[in-house]
């Protein structure tokens, strides 16, 4: 089949395989699939199957089909309750450009069927806009599909790229697959549901099974953000940490997104909720009126810029430790900062019952703490560290178990000095940090862009819960945690500190000149007559970025 047939200009054109980025591609080897439908099957007495398409659905398989020389995709679904019967109704009762329309359904060979339009362009799936492009058409297209499907109280709860589709004019746009799409009752605004959606792009209310208008405005923003980098802000990330990400830090945007359409995405992924039908409160998730005007220039305030002024005004007094507190994010660096205490505040429902008065949401996080440390026995710390940056995102000091440092930096170079003075006093401290994963856990709330020292913290967590009690791979983690930590790649033997290998081979040359039992000396000091690395000098050479080096070297010994 050539990809330029050209289609009956009254047919919205769309494509509904979600997968297909350029064009629709035939197999032919599939119409020997006996479960599949033959080419010439007519479907509800008129629609003529030309041939499968390609990929199917996870739900569905994909036919182009015509009627009186029209071209139209028929989705025939696998299993009977597939699409909702209500679903189906207002559908039809659709007549947006911007939203495939529906034009037949019913059952077929026991199974619901659809037909569809067909889009030759394929959809937006690994595609990427320059910001007037976004700007000028798809976003308002987007927008006007949203609120056409809202009026009749559908909520899609699968928007991303793969489901929309590009019309002729390979410019306009059209929201397609209702699969998943619910319908909200009596004109209620929000729905419980446990069926499916994609995390990548999902609101974090949508974790908790609450769907609402504002959750698709969400995928929205995510998918604008794709649009535009060609990757989303997500990625990789299992569905249990965007959960709990997405509570907790505003999205990391590129150096090169302009700040207007970085406001944008803020605003429509914006995470709270709890203002959400108080349209005089600036403090909520933007939807269909506020993107329409942003589309048209005016200038609005950004949602979450004023959350700190609305919560001050409101913000009733906390008494702890003889302390009067009405500023959220001082009260919880008082917590952290008396740690036991603080926990006491927590699992005694006192911080519950406070929030309870003025923020929903974050009495929400103290109650869903103070579940789990019933479910948690022992791990009370870590609940409770998790607790204080859910409390405040803003929070950048590293607390813990009573301590605290400005930043990792600090802690890093705090390693370094004792580990060189063998001061083994924080060994236990240290040994905790990494067994709860929370420097990993702590980069990823303060700073999502570092994904690759995330990455590599990780790993080192991960071995080092493995280690039992290897006093050397001990010795060695903590060595390389403060090296990944402080930045500072400084090996010190005999009291003298070297930044490079250069400076190291430099100064054993000066030896060998001077001394043969002094260099041989000092060569000891970094490697025994057993050919074992001194700790800290192969750490040092890891942090240098010569372990494949080292790996050759160990390789050779053993041949």
């Amino acid at each position: 089949m050539n990809n330029k047939t050209k289609i009956n200009s009254s047919i919205n054109e769309t494509i509904v395989n979600p997968n297909i980025a350029e064009s629709t591609v035939i197999n032919k080897d599939l119409i020997s699939d006996s479960s599949k439908l033959s080419v010439g099957t007519i479907v509800a007495d008129k629609y003529n199957i030309i041939e499968p398409l390609s990929v199917s659905t996870g739900e569905a398989d994909l036919y182009l089909c015509d009627y009186n020389n029209k071209k139209y995709v028929a989705k025939i679904y696998r299993r009977q309750q597939a699409i909702k019967p209500e679903v189906i109704d207002a559908l039809k009762s659709i007549d947006s450009p911007y939203v495939a329309k529906l034009y037949d359904a019913g059952i077929y060979n026991n199974v619901p069927y659809e037909i569809l339009p067909y889009y030759k362009n394929g959809s937006l799936q690994g595609k990427k806009y320059s910001f007037e492009d976004l700007k000028q058409t798809i976003i308002p297209c987007i927008n006007e599909a949203l609120h056409v499907l809202h009026q009749k109280d559908i909520i899609h709860k699968d928007l991303k790229p793969s489901n929309i589709m590009l019309l002729d004019d390979n410019k306009s746009v059209a929201i397609i697959d209702f699969g998943i799409s619910s319908m909200v009752d009596d004109g209620n605004t929000i729905l419980i549901t446990k069926t499916g959606m994609t995390p990548e792009y999902s609101a974090p209310e949508t974790f908790k099974s609450l769907f609402l208008e504002e959750s698709d405005y969400y995928s929205f923003g995510i998918t604008i953000f794709e649009l535009f980098c060609g990757y989303t802000p997500y990625k990789n990330l299992s569905a249990e940490e965007i959960a709990r990400f997405t509570t907790v830090q505003k999205i990391p945007y590129p150096e090169e997104m302009p700040k207007k359409l970085q406001n944008l995405i803020t605003a429509v992924t914006y995470y709270d909720i709890t203002n959400r039908n108080d349209k005089n409160n600036p403090n909520r998730r933007w939807t269909y009126d506020e993107v329409k005007k942003w589309c048209n220039d005016k200038v609005l305030p950004i949602p979450g810029e004023n959350v700190k002024v609305v919560r001050e005004l409101s913000v009733p007094v906390y008494k702890f430790l003889g302390e009067r507190y009405t500023d959220v994010p001082t009260l919880i660096e008082s917590l952290a900062s008396h740690w036991e205490d603080g926990k006491r505040q927590l699992f005694r429902g006192l911080l519950s019952s406070y929030f309870k008065n003025f923020d929903a949401e974050l009495a929400g996080f103290c109650m869903d703490a103070e579940d789990e440390s019933s479910n948690n026995s022992g791990k009370e710390d870590c609940i409770f560290w998790n607790l204080l940056y859910k409390l405040n995102p803003d929070l950048k000091t590293f607390y813990w178990l009573g301590k605290s440092y400005e930043s990792l930096s600090s802690l890093g170079l705090e390693m370094l000095y004792k580990l060189w003075d063998d001061d083994k006093s924080d060994f236990d401290y240290w040994d905790s940090i990494l067994n709860n994963k929370l420097l990993s856990n702590y980069l990823k709330y303060i700073d999502f862009n570092k994904k690759g020292i995330v990455d590599a913290m990780s790993a080192l967590e991960s071995s080092h819960c493995l280690i039992n009690n290897n006093t050397r791979e001990r010795l060695m983690n903590y060595y390389i945690m403060a090296y990944m930590l402080s930045g500072q790649y400084i090996y010190c033997i005999n009291k003298k500190k070297f930044k490079n290998i250069n400076e190291l081979t430099s100064y054993m040359k000066e030896l060998l000149d001077s001394s043969y039992e002094e260099f041989e000396y000092f060569c000891h000091k970094m490697i025994d007559h057993d050919d074992t690395l001194d700790v800290q000098f192969e750490a040092w050479l890891i942090a240098l970025g010569k372990h494949k080096e080292l790996e050759v070297w160990k390789t050779s010994l053993k041949g």
